[in-house]
C-alpha cells in the first residue's frame, strides 16, 4: 500500500485476509496469523507511515482497541499512533479472515 486511504487498507488487508486463510490449518491458527501481520506491518512499525494511516483513514475500531488495551493512555505521541494504526489493521484483518472461514 502506498497511500493510507481506506481503499488501499481495505485492499491491502483482503490480500492479506486470502494469504492467512491458505496459509492457516485452523480457525485459531488464521487469528494467530492476524496478530502477527498486523503487529508486522510497516504502517504500524514506522511512526510516520503510522501517522499518515491516522490522518487519512477511519480509525475508530483503533481507537477502540487503544481504549480497550491502553486506558491509562500513558502513550507517546508516536506509540498511540502505532497502537491505533495496529488496532485498526487487526480488526479489519480479523473481519476479513472471518468472513472467509463462514
Amino acid at each position: 500500500m502506498e497511500n493510507a486511504t481506506d481503499f488501499n487498507l481495505d485492499n491491502m488487508v483482503a490480500s492479506w485476509a486470502v494469504e492467512i486463510f491458505e496459509e492457516a490449518k485452523t480457525r485459531d491458527e488464521g487469528m494467530d496469523l492476524v496478530s502477527l501481520y498486523a503487529d508486522g506491518s510497516e504502517w504500524v512499525i514506522y511512526y510516520g507511515k503510522a501517522h499518515d494511516l491516522c490522518r487519512n483513514c477511519n480509525i475508530e475500531q483503533g481507537e477502540d482497541f487503544v481504549s480497550e488495551y491502553h486506558p491509562n493512555n500513558n502513550l507517546s505521541y508516536n506509540e498511540m499512533a502505532s497502537a491505533i494504526a495496529y488496532g485498526e489493521i487487526h480488526s479489519r484483518l480479523a473481519q476479513a479472515v472471518e468472513g472467509l472461514y463462514e
